[in-house]
């Protein structure tokens, strides 16, 4: 019905469940590719436990992304599958203005870090 009431063309019921299952493949893909950075991250800083402020529209917004990614840190660090999502030692939630919150949080560690006289990653002769 969608197919034909926003595109004009005429699907038949295989042609929408191939495309159900596809678009259910990439959202369960960029769910797991979200999560490698997390779990990068938590590995090298050696976190058993902790929460991980997710912003913007795709977590937020899209049906299922949140159980998706979270099964993902569930594959990668061999919990128990039978835990329940808000039961997982490291757990993705919903920010609220993560945006202005992860920029201050930036700004705070970049200045940690220049004051330590360590590198912020920029090539010498960059300007901020």
């Amino acid at each position: 019905m969608l197919y034909k009431a926003k595109l004009g063309i005429e699907t038949t019921y295989e042609e929408r469940l191939f495309t159900l299952k596809v678009s259910s493949f990439i959202g369960t893909r960029a769910a797991r590719l979200s999560i490698c950075g997390i779990a990068a991250a938590c590995k090298k800083m050696n976190y058993e436990t902790c929460h991980i402020a997710a912003d913007g529209s795709v977590f937020l917004r899209y049906t299922g992304f949140p159980e998706r990614a979270a099964q993902g840190l569930s594959d990668v660090f061999g919990w128990d599958p039978a835990l329940k999502m808000d039961e997982h030692p490291i757990q993705i939630v919903k920010a609220q203005d993560g945006s202005g919150v992860g920029a201050a949080v930036i700004a705070a560690l970049a200045d940690a870090r220049q004051k330590k006289g360590l590198s912020l990653g920029l090539k010498a002769g960059s300007h901020l």
